[in-house]
């Protein structure tokens, strides 16, 4: 029976005084009852304090072990506050006593959250008779496979199973959406998408998954399982964009910390100082890694160190990557923990080659070889090839393999920069400038465009290293200065120091052919040209997604923050403030602490900054000619900004005020905030000039208007959050058939318009299939495919002698379409 030893005395009181007051049976009904209200509420320490207060009372007053369901309803409330091996030792006892298949299946769930696959080995057979025993239900099925498809994942065998289970659900989803309850529906599309992630799909292969799991959560009212969800969701945008990808993990964090999950707070940390780490702000990093390794300690639980070990590999720390190895691989070989072994062995190879050890990269690599091939993990071994041909001075393999490798579709974020950053060093070795500079862009723009920021350092040093190999020793010293600022934000004082040795090396180049002046002068023209670059850049733009995205470039070029927005004043009744990343998803805030310093800012006149809690909210204004404040950039940061960070943001700022005001004012009173296409009062504007040009210069002119079909369907069965992804997914889909001069914008609700300038009937009606054709590929959930009736007018074909009458007539068309049936293209001049 449950040892409560702590609290101990404080429970039997209780429990004796019950007795006493003869209401025992009456107390432990109360303690049930109890425990079960606060477990569905969520509060999972109250709940096991009433459970173990039962325990006493089953002990001194029933004189009996509690029944199985009040042992497994322990066992949830452990395992939902993070006691997992308490949880999984109560449930193994169970299975063993009473064979209670819900057990079962909690050994297998909690084995694989803490990576523990012993019990999943001795019971293996256990699992596949289960598995197709008659007598098991649907449900119980789904469990059984999901245990054994983490098993196999995990321990490299045969994933086949997951495969089927991806069909399965493809053709049974909506059978299983009625015939399941919805937790656990969610549960299994849940991890059915982890499954995927771990055998290499893509996230636009396992994303409807997770969409779906996170609009029912969210109906459906599952803070436990959001909190999971938005964890999950972190994880694979981490490929798309890491701030949107960092906002989901903070998400989940805040959960866990409502929930009192201190497993799941654990988890979303070590996560969290991961995308920090990339970001380039690797202090936070290291801080919330210490706060991860104490909560696991603190509940008892595996803290993943090889996420640390991947942090130290990042910042070069080299000495604390290889000591944190050697003490975590006695540990993974006895708990079974095959791909983390495998981890740990290629970071310590890769470490080797970074450090020039070819004697010890020589005696590993056969190991690294065979186990790569042994898991399948052909582009990884090839990354490593290269990187050991690299060491080995073989550069022509290394660029050929590396090369190759770039062309290849769904290679991850994280194997794209270490490809291209093996290939930039070996191409500067190799003297090959065109080849050099195609790819040096390349990854400068991948860095920026999927918020990795955290790797700048690296785009400047590759830059640096190529300027001096070809003797521009000027540029050469730019890029380096750049670098070294970097490699210091992000601690790699390995860098910082070649960096200074470069720097140092070049002035002394440069003092032989000049004067002290003269190299002061050079370092004035240095840091100036920094500045100029990030004018030059922002008065580039001509709209505001780049305007915007250009300052956003820039700041992260010169300053560690956490996030960043934008308020604007468009008249005195109209504001908007919005969060923009890099890639310019952005969304508008009424965030309390945003408003305050705001409104601070407006009432002062000058840069203001407040402080709640961790958090400093820094306001710059940028003023119109008559010095009104038009709009403020706001930077959120764990820190007070220095002093240089103030002068620089102030002085960049003031300089751009002109191009931010004329651009951003003039966009943004035009751009729809969903799609981010131009709304209706903007491309009407632009038909009747269109439309003009077809009288004053006899121009062609088509108009196309579509409506998406059944999307009232969409939003009540899978929620209005997937009908709003499923919006942008059309929006998308439409811009890219189009040519740069149509005009795309939203009409209203799920209606959508495309303006064809010079473009005649006949070509204008194969733009609309080409449309349809692009909106058919998308689907909510492998399952539901998206359609649309399509509207065409032209003034060739159907001689409208007004503007209206052209948008009247494709509006005719459209709802022809829709009376025929739907999912079609129809033409105003074909059916009148």
């Amino acid at each position: 029976m449950h040892d409560v030893n702590e609290k101990g005395n404080i429970k039997v009181a209780k429990a004796s005084h019950c007795e006493e007051a003869g209401q025992g049976r009456d107390a432990l009904a109360s303690r049930l009852l109890k425990a079960r209200k606060a477990y569905r509420e969520g509060f999972f320490s109250d709940a096991k304090e009433s459970i173990e207060e039962a325990f006493v009372l089953y002990k001194n007053y029933v004189d009996r072990e509690p029944p199985l369901s009040v042992q497994l309803m322990f066992g949830n409330v452990l395992e939902k506050s993070g006691n997992l091996k308490h949880a999984l030792t109560l449930f193994n006892k169970q299975y063993m006593q009473h064979h209670s298949i819900y057990a079962f299946i909690r050994v297998g769930y909690i084995s694989i959250d803490l990576r523990d696959l012993s019990l999943l080995k001795q019971y293996e057979n256990s699992y596949l008779k289960r598995l197709h025993s008659p007598s098991v239900s649907t449900f119980e099925k789904l469990q059984l496979q999901v245990i054994l498809g983490y098993f196999y994942s995990y321990t490299g065998r045969d994933t086949s199973l997951i495969h089927e289970m991806v069909r399965y659900h493809k053709a049974n989803s909506m059978m299983l959406r009625e015939k399941l309850k919805i937790e656990d529906y969610i549960r299994w599309i849940y991890n059915l998408h982890i499954l995927q992630l771990l055998n290499g799909s893509t996230w636009e292969e396992r994303a409807p998954f997770i969409y779906e799991a996170e609009s029912l959560a969210e109906q459906s009212h599952q803070p436990s399982m959001l909190m999971n969800i938005y964890n999950l969701m972190g994880i694979g945008l981490l490929e798309e964009n890491v701030i949107k990808a960092k906002e989901y993990m903070l998400k989940s964090r805040d959960l866990a910390l409502k929930l009192g999950n201190k497993q799941h707070e654990m988890a979303t940390n070590s996560n969290l100082f991961m995308f920090y780490q990339y970001l380039g702000d690797t202090s936070h990093a290291l801080e919330l890694a210490d706060q991860s390794k104490a909560l696991g300690k603190s509940i008892n639980s595996n803290f993943n160190e090889m996420n640390l070990v991947k942090l130290y590999y990042l910042i070069e720390d080299y000495p604390r990557a290889l000591k944190l190895i050697h003490e975590l691989k006695p540990n993974l070989r006895s708990t079974n923990l095959t791909i983390a072994r495998v981890d740990a062995l290629v970071f310590q190879f890769k470490i080797y080659l970074r450090q020039n050890e070819e004697k010890k990269a020589k005696r590993l690599w056969p190991f690294v070889k065979k186990m790569c091939e042994k898991h399948k993990d052909q582009v990884n071994q090839l990354l490593l090839q290269c990187q050991y041909d690299s060491l080995l001075k073989q550069y022509d393999q290394t660029i050929s393999i590396a090369t190759k490798c770039l062309e290849k579709e769904n290679l991850t974020v994280e194997l794209k920069i270490e490809f291209l950053m093996i290939l930039l060093d070996s191409l500067i070795k190799t003297g090959q400038e065109e080849a050099f500079a195609k790819y040096v862009y390349s990854f400068e723009k991948l860095v920026y465009n999927k918020g990795y920021f955290g790797y700048l350092s690296y785009v400047y040093y590759y830059k640096g290293l190529f300027y001096l190999e070809t003797k521009s020793y000027i540029q050469a010293r730019l890029y380096f200065i750049r670098a070294k600022s970097y490699f210091t934000r992000v601690t790699n004082l390995l860098r910082q120091t070649e960096m200074e040795r470069n720097i140092k090396a070049i002035d002394q180049l440069l003092l032989e052919i000049s004067s002290n002046k003269q190299l002061e002068l050079m370092n004035l023209l240095t840091n100036n040209e920094i500045m100029f670059d990030s004018i030059r850049l922002v008065h580039s733009a001509n709209h505001l997604e780049d305007v915007c995205k250009n300052i956003t470039k820039v700041l992260h070029e010169n300053m560690t923050f956490d996030e960043v927005y934008f308020h604007f004043i468009i008249d005195r009744k109209r504001t908007k403030t919005l969060f923009v990343s890099d890639k310019l998803q952005s969304e508008e805030v009424t965030d309390e602490k945003v408003d305050a310093t705001l409104t601070k800012v407006i009432k002062e006149k000058r840069v203001s900054h407040l402080q709640f809690g961790n958090s400093y909210f820094n306001g710059f204004p940028i003023f119109s000619n008559e010095k009104e404040v038009v709009a403020i950039v706001l930077i959120k940061n764990q820190k007070i900004l220095s002093g240089e960070s103030f002068y620089y943001l102030e002085q960049f700022l003031q300089f751009t005020s002109p191009k931010i005001e004329n651009v951003i004012f003039n966009e943004l009173v035009h751009v729809d905030d969903l799609t981010n296409l131009y709304n209706r009062n903007f491309f009407i504007k632009r038909l009747q000039e269109e439309f003009h040009k077809t009288t004053d210069y006899q121009n062609d002119l088509s108009f196309i208007m579509l409506d998406i079909d059944n999307f009232r369907y969409v939003n009540n069965q899978f929620g209005h959050a997937e009908g709003d992804r499923i919006l942008e997914k059309v929006a998308k889909a439409i811009q890219h058939s189009v040519r740069s001069g149509d005009i795309v914008g939203r009409y209203g609700g799920e209606e959508l318009i495309v303006i064809l300038p010079n473009t005649y009937s006949e070509m204008a009606m194969g733009v609309a299939h080409r449309i349809l054709n692009e909106i058919r590929k998308i689907y909510v959930n492998d399952t539901y495919q998206i359609t649309a009736s399509v509207g065409v007018s032209s003034v060739d074909k159907d001689s409208p002698t007004t503007m209206q009458e052209l948008i009247d007539k494709a509006d005719l068309a459209e709802r022809y379409a829709k009376e025929q049936g739907k999912n079609r293209v129809c033409c105003y001049w074909e059916i009148s």
